[in-house]
């Protein structure tokens, strides 16, 4: 498997990956498969891709080889199936889009630690898919109870991030994450824009490098250069969230340029309220006639370290800038 090929797969190699994986592909399915396992194989500037037209069957076979081949993959990647639009979508991650998401996830899981009791388990998932679909959001908070009278599976939080990828795709994610998880409580996007879309250079020797904050320059070409941070979240109130709705139930701020996030600090200290709240409701249904005051009594404050974040995000723009270079010094001729 790719455990033993040197560099991305070639078309006679893939034969012999999906032949290893028991597969039967036609040459239209064949190609699909190839197209997706290169973009995750090959060293790759992008970040996200898009795949139309792919089947059911065709999702299922790169989904296997993924899942085979795990340890061996250059970069972790989430990658969701729209069945009913057959969408495949691929997302590498890197230091760039983790940086928030990993931050959040310190928060909310400090914020959990302590106060859920058995049989009651709280986690948190960066990798897995909502239920009844196959659908992989970039984080995912639930709540689980299963015991010999009472089991449920109910989704509290969904994140996502988008870096170098259409607002527009990530929303109609989301809205699909939604359809499928109605009774989540928050969700959370971050959208992370740069001065423009990064393109590759003409080959020419680079050797000049230049760091300025947010922004990384080699031989006169700017690799990365950071222009927005935003933030998004939405709460749910007595329907199922609707991310088209500007009202109340929905905050929007800025951490770069110009840091303005108290509305979304208030927004998102308003949906661990109903975190707690939810899981002290659950206690009391799966361990009848318990004491939750424990639970609904813990005071609740979001308390995010804004500009330890941008710090972070400064290295993820190094690190990003060294990726797009690499990338591109080893395929130009």
């Amino acid at each position: 498997m790719f455990s033993d090929i040197p560099g991305s797969p070639t078309p006679a190699n893939l034969a012999d990956i999906f032949i290893e994986a028991n597969t039967k592909l036609d040459a239209i399915d064949c190609g699909q498969c190839g197209e997706a396992l290169k973009f995750i194989m090959e060293p790759n500037p992008e970040e996200y891709a898009e795949f139309f037209d792919v089947s059911f069957l065709v999702y299922s076979i790169v989904s296997h080889i993924i899942d085979l081949n795990w340890i061996w993959l250059p970069a972790r990647p989430r990658w969701s199936y729209l069945k009913d639009d057959c969408i495949l979508l691929i997302k590498l991650r890197s230091r760039m889009h983790e940086a928030p998401l990993q931050h959040l996830d310190s928060i909310f899981n400090r914020f959990l630690h302590g106060f859920v009791p058995d049989p009651v388990l709280t986690t948190t998932t960066m990798n897995s898919r909502l239920t009844s679909t196959f659908i992989v959001p970039d984080i995912t908070i639930k709540i689980d109870v299963s015991s010999t009278s009472y089991w449920i599976h109910k989704p509290l939080v969904i994140m996502e991030c988008a870096f170098a990828q259409d607002t527009d795709s990530v929303l109609w994610k989301i809205k699909h994450e939604i359809a499928s998880q109605p009774e989540v409580l928050m969700v959370i996007l971050v959208v992370i824009d740069e001065h423009q879309p990064y393109r590759s250079p003409e080959w020419h020797a680079a050797r000049s490098y230049k760091q300025k904050n947010h922004c990384v320059v080699i031989a006169g070409h700017t690799w990365c250069h950071l222009g927005s941070v935003r933030f998004h979240v939405w709460v749910r109130g007595n329907k199922q969230i609707n991310i088209d709705d500007d009202d109340e139930l929905h905050a929007c701020g800025t951490l770069l340029p110009n840091q303005d996030m108290d509305v979304v600090d208030t927004m998102i200290e308003n949906g661990m309220v109903m975190m707690r709240d939810s899981i002290a409701t659950v206690c009391q249904e799966a361990a009848l006639g318990s004491d939750v005051t424990t639970i609904q009594d813990t005071v609740v404050a979001f308390s995010p370290d804004w500009d330890r974040l941008l710090m972070q995000l400064n290295f993820g723009v190094a690190e990003t800038a060294y990726d797009r270079y690499h990338s591109w010094y080893n395929s130009s001729p």
